[in-house]
C-alpha cells in the first residue's frame, strides 16, 4: 500500500506541473485556434515540456493500478479504485491553479473538492 500513496503522489505532482504549463494564460491566450496558430503551439517549449509531464503521468496511473493489483482485496477493481484514487490530482491542480495563475476559488469548486476527498475516503475504507 506504501507504493499505492508514493505513485500517487507522483502522479498528482506530473499532472499539476503538466496543466501548470499548458494552463498559463500567457500560453494560451492572444491568439485564435487557425491551424497555423495550433502547430506553433504544440511546437512551443511549454506544451512539449507540458506534454512529457502528461505522459509521465499515465505512466504513473499504470503504476498505481499494478499496485493495486497487489492487494488481494483490490485487485478485482484496481482501474476502478485507481481512477478515484488519482482524481485527488485535480484538487492539487485547482489549488496550484490559485496560487500560481492567479485563479478563484468558488463555492461550487470548493465543494467538488469536498465531494472528490469524501468520495476517495469512502472508496479506499
Amino acid at each position: 500500500m506504501p507504493y499505492v500513496i508514493l505513485y500517487t503522489v507522483m502522479f498528482s505532482l506530473v499532472t499539476v506541473v503538466s496543466i501548470l504549463l499548458t494552463g498559463s494564460r500567457s500560453f494560451i491566450s492572444g491568439s485564435n485556434l487557425t491551424p497555423i496558430a495550433i502547430v506553433k503551439m504544440i511546437f512551443d517549449w511549454h506544451f512539449i515540456l507540458g506534454a512529457g509531464f502528461a505522459f509521465m503521468a499515465r505512466l504513473f496511473f499504470i503504476m498505481v493500478n499494478n499496485s493495486l493489483l497487489k492487494v488481494p482485496h483490490l485487485a478485482g477493481s484496481s482501474t476502478t479504485i485507481t481512477t478515484f484514487v488519482t482524481s485527488i490530482a485535480m484538487v492539487f491542480v485547482v489549488i496550484a491553479n490559485y496560487y500560481f495563475l492567479g485563479e478563484k476559488i468558488n463555492i461550487t469548486q470548493g465543494a467538488g473538492i469536498f465531494v472528490i476527498l469524501l468520495g476517495i475516503f469512502m472508496i479506499t475504507r
